[in-house]
């Protein structure tokens, strides 16, 4: 019976919220106000996930998916043990507890829902007019500049990209912000590199370069190299049949390994980064360092630095070190970090029990080209707070669903032929 009720309720949901997520960023883009109830609907997400791995899914999960939770529920005990520790208030968990809620839930529930091939079918059959829609606009932008940012006023696509000692327009189409644009169409060009070699789409290549082209007139240097770097594992994947999963874990583990270490080895660390990199995300973190030597390590629980308890309930930066910086008067990038508050609220300890947490998650998916989307999300997540973003946590997820629910093995040798309609092979059904 839960199979039944998962092929048919679960992958409708799911495909829903991507849909969703992907008119809301239209919809902010025309107006924030306008946007404000579909902001809304989408906290409700979160507890959607859960809701359906409880109740409707009751995944049977292997021996990296028990490693990942039991860190992770590690992880939510330390944030509430030691918030009481500090003395802070029910208010201030319950608030902090619902957006530490989003990442390893959401990411379980696309984890382990399946879907039928037709799901990716109907996938793409969204890519392709967002991306026709995308160049409209893109050549809307580029030639009636006025009119557009008249137009999309709210947009986040205003700040100017550096590209060669240049200052250049951002181009983001549907988008709402170019970080937004260019990590879709990376794990977009994975998914059409993987349905291409399948055999179940046309014009693979053309696609592909599409989004290549895409990621890069919106300025994103990062994304740009996660691109390349993703499609060169996949070349390797598809040529060696080798599985990179446990390389892709190390990394992780080895690179936020390593950023904390460097961070806490010495204090002029910390100042040559804040020297250097000054942003607010790297003042965030900065600050969240400094908490974390002044406590010994340990921190001071949920709503100290860099959280949404933070901002929202215990409202630090009304009367910290940071409370004449004139971003922080305006009430903006409270939320556009992830680990700063990790490190500031949960120290040492949770720190290494989330990372942990989601090495094993990487680990525990199925297919290779799952883990790597996965992988780049965390990457991203170091300088963003892509971790706990409803948008990128569903976007990804979704893609990882359609990656994970292919019955066939991973090591494939040849590309099958493709008739002219999408997921139909040549020769017809039998």
């Amino acid at each position: 019976m839960n199979d039944t009720k998962q092929v048919s309720i679960v992958p409708h949901i799911l495909f829903g919220m991507f849909c969703l997520e992907l008119f809301f960023l239209f919809v902010k883009k025309i107006s924030l106000a306008l946007y404000g109830p579909f902001d809304l609907i989408e906290k409700l997400f979160p507890i959607i996930a859960i809701g359906l791995l409880v109740t409707v899914i009751k995944p049977r999960l292997n021996f990296y998916w028990w490693l990942s939770l039991a860190m992770y529920v590690g992880y939510l005990l330390y944030g509430v043990l030691i918030s009481l520790a500090n003395q802070k208030g029910m208010k201030i968990i319950l608030v902090q507890m619902y957006h530490e809620l989003k990442f390893f839930p959401m990411m379980m529930l696309f984890s382990v829902a399946k879907c039928e091939e037709i799901w990716t079918r109907r996938t793409v059959k969204v890519i392709k007019p967002l991306i026709f829609l995308c160049i409209l606009l893109i050549v809307f932008q580029a030639g009636a500049s006025g009119a557009y940012n008249a137009l999309f006023s709210s947009g986040g696509h205003f700040e100017p990209g550096h590209f060669g000692g240049m200052l250049l327009p951002r181009f983001v189409g549907w988008f709402w912000h170019p970080g937004q644009s260019a990590l879709f169409f990376t794990i977009a060009a994975v998914l059409i590199s993987v349905e291409y070699r399948r055999g179940n789409i046309r014009f693979g290549y053309s696609m592909i370069f599409i989004c290549i082209v895409f990621v890069f007139v919106a300025i994103q240097r990062l994304e740009l190299m996660l691109m390349f770097m993703a499609l060169m594992a996949l070349k390797v994947q598809n040529t060696l049949n080798v599985d990179y999963r446990p390389l892709l874990a190390l990394i992780v583990f080895a690179f936020f390994t390593w950023l904390i270490a460097y961070l806490c080895i010495d204090k002029n660390n910390v100042w040559y980064v804040l020297e250097n990199f000054e942003s607010p995300r790297v003042i965030f973190l900065v600050e969240a360092v400094f908490e974390l030597f002044d406590s010994n390590f340990w921190c001071g629980g949920w709503g100290t630095i860099g959280s949404h308890a933070a901002a929202d309930v215990a409202k630090v930066y009304e009367y910290n070190a940071m409370k004449d910086l004139w971003w922080i008067q305006l009430g903006q990038y409270f939320y556009d970090t992830y680990w700063p508050h990790v490190i500031g609220e949960t120290g040492i300890p949770g720190y290494f029990l989330l990372l942990l947490s989601m090495t094993f998650t990487v680990c525990a998916l199925k297919r290779p080209e799952a883990s790597l989307l996965l992988f780049l999300l965390l990457l991203t997540s170091a300088l963003s707070s892509n971790a706990q973003s409803l948008y990128h946590l569903t976007i990804f997820g979704w893609f990882i669903t359609l990656l994970e629910s292919d019955p066939n093995g991973w090591r494939k040798t040849a590309r099958q032929p493709v008739s002219n309609h999408v997921g139909i092979p040549a020769g017809g059904l039998s």
